[in-house]
């Protein structure tokens, strides 16, 4: 892990993360590859979903609140087969080797595995569709 989640949410949720801000404490060993982050408005955060290890179910498929039924790998739930999060966040700030951030949809304690800076021309999909 590079760093950890610090927020208030203390229990995994399927949706409603758009308002949650987090801080991402970044590990001392790490903290001078923050240099020039700051001048991007979001990031790109790969996390360790570890609190999935314990589920005692990976299912196939989910059924989600829509009442549709899709495959695992067609959601963002975190019963995945190999508890990896990747989420594209807004970043509010960095205060020394913290990172201020919005939307991530990780929990209190997550371990963070990378950070990226989110690249319009690379990230964004222009036309990206969803079912």
């Amino acid at each position: 892990a590079v760093g950890f989640v610090s927020n208030d949410i203390d229990q995994p949720r399927p949706h409603g993360w758009e308002k949650v801000e987090s801080t991402i404490a970044v590990l001392p060993q790490h903290a001078a590859k923050l240099a020039a982050l700051d001048g991007y408005s979001h990031v790109i955060v790969v996390f360790y979903m570890d609190l999935a290890e314990a589920a005692p179910e990976k299912p196939d498929t989910l059924t989600l609140a829509s009442g549709n039924t899709y495959g695992v790998f067609a959601t963002r739930s975190q019963l995945r087969p190999n508890h990896l999060g990747v989420s594209s966040v807004q970043l509010l700030g960095i205060d020394g080797a913290d990172l201020r951030v919005k939307g991530l949809d990780a929990i209190d304690g997550t371990p963070v595995l990378d950070i990226k800076p989110y690249l319009p021309q690379y990230d964004a999909i222009p036309g990206a569709t969803t079912p």
